[in-house]
């Protein structure tokens, strides 16, 4: 089996579980929200208008306005979401992991 990363020394598994593994926690964790509000607004609109027509079959939206909605709306946020996303700094982040590790170690 392989592996997606490989480390030399097991000194850099600490950077990159407690920095890495956070940011990227965070970012999918937003990322599901947000994509399950974007599919709730665009099944509800929908939905409305269906019910507005009679449920007659009629589409809502052109075929333009479906695949501009999807690039905007999935891929922009997306990009710009794993670009300028950190929430706190990688020395901020690491401190903080080491102080809570050291508290649970104490008890």
């Amino acid at each position: 089996m392989s592996s997606d990363i490989a480390i030399a020394q097991f000194r850099f598994l600490e950077r990159l579980l407690l920095v890495h593994g956070h940011w990227s926690y965070r970012r999918i964790s937003s990322m599901i929200s947000y994509f399950f509000y974007k599919n709730i607004v665009f099944g509800t609109t929908i939905f409305l208008y269906e019910a507005y027509t009679s449920f007659s079959g009629q589409p809502a939206y052109n075929d333009w306005y479906l695949t501009l909605y999807n690039i905007v709306f999935t891929s922009l946020p997306a990009i710009a979401l794993g670009v300028f996303d950190q929430d706190v700094s990688a020395r901020l982040c690491l401190k903080v992991c080491k102080t809570q590790n050291l508290h649970l170690i104490k008890k």
